[in-house]
């Protein structure tokens, strides 16, 4: 159905107030000023919980809004959200629930907009779809960076190279990210929306995977190829439509060398999943075949500890 945009607007917000709507046409822009409703809120108020699903863009008229995300059972905060910026643009993006909760710190004042008429505009126009993607990637990478274990150890201007470095990918719910024996350690991924799965092939059943873990927003892929210098060992498959930030692993080996805490960090994680995947082959196929599987499988971690360095 084509959208009409003839209503008479009933707020005076524009693409100055707002730069993220500054890629609208005006025509786009009276019929979001028409459909706009006002939102106050007294301090300490979610405005987004984690987990839910979209329903309204907001743009901040006046007061401040913090962002919370949950990784591993610790809330972190990830950012603020100030006068001028929106927020919302990712779940309304990629259909998703929101990848954080938004918090009010004072009392605030919003304009807001059905998730529907923003999906209408972004199927028509092409650089708004592309300026709020880009807007939902880097705020998703920033929020991953601030709560992954291993990168929050490096300084804030090296994530933020990191940021800018970074490229991103998309998979499709059932589409495989990396595959058991591929050669191809390039990358590492760091997991900025949806869920996936890291599995192995079963020993004695060509039907049956063992699952090692679940995957989700925060989390790191491919890390093990850095230190063990071989082939990824698992096949991790997205379970949900999926969302990732690629880093160079030339740039993991350099942080690694030059920032301890991060080479202590990574060299830890690595260690961790190993142990866990040795204890899942142990727990489906028994003691024997487990330690034939794993000194066949899965690899020694390459060099030395970083403490083992001094």
């Amino acid at each position: 159905m084509e959208t009409k945009f003839d209503e008479e607007p009933s707020l005076d917000f524009d693409n100055r107030e707002f730069s993220a709507l500054a890629v609208l046409f005006p025509d786009e822009l009276h019929y979001l000023r028409s459909i706009a409703t006002v939102l106050e809120l007294a301090a300490d108020v979610p405005v987004i919980t984690e987990g839910q699903q979209a329903r309204e863009l907001y743009l901040v008229k006046s007061g401040m809004l913090m962002v919370n995300k949950r990784h591993a059972d610790e809330i972190y905060e990830v950012g603020s959200i100030t006068p001028g910026e929106i927020f919302g643009e990712a779940s309304i993006l990629y259909d998703a629930p929101a990848g954080a909760e938004v918090r009010t710190t004072e009392p605030t004042v919003l304009y807001t907009i059905p998730a529907k008429e923003i999906r209408d505009i972004l199927d028509t126009n092409e650089r708004f779809e592309r300026s709020l993607s880009q807007l939902a990637e880097r705020r998703s990478a920033a929020s991953a960076l601030a709560v992954n274990p291993v990168f929050t150890t490096l300084p804030q201007a090296v994530r933020e190279i990191a940021l800018y470095n970074g490229c991103f990918l998309s998979l499709k719910d059932g589409e495989t990210l990396i595959r058991e024996g591929d050669t191809d350690t390039r990358f590492m991924y760091l997991v900025l929306g949806g869920e996936a799965e890291a599995s192995m092939q079963h020993p004695k059943d060509p039907t049956k995977r063992i699952v090692f873990a679940r995957i989700s927003s925060g989390d790191e892929v491919g890390e093990i190829s850095v230190i063990t210098g071989r082939a990824h060992v698992a096949t991790v498959t997205a379970l949900t439509p999926l969302r990732l930030m690629m880093i160079n692993n030339d740039s993991v080996e350099a942080w690694r060398n030059r920032h301890s805490d991060f080479g202590y960090a990574l060299y830890a994680c690595v260690q961790r999943k190993l142990q866990h995947s040795l204890e899942a082959i142990r727990n489906i196929v028994g003691e024997d075949m487990a330690k034939a599987i794993t000194t066949d499988t899965l690899p020694p971690l390459k060099g030395k500890h970083p403490a083992e360095k001094k």
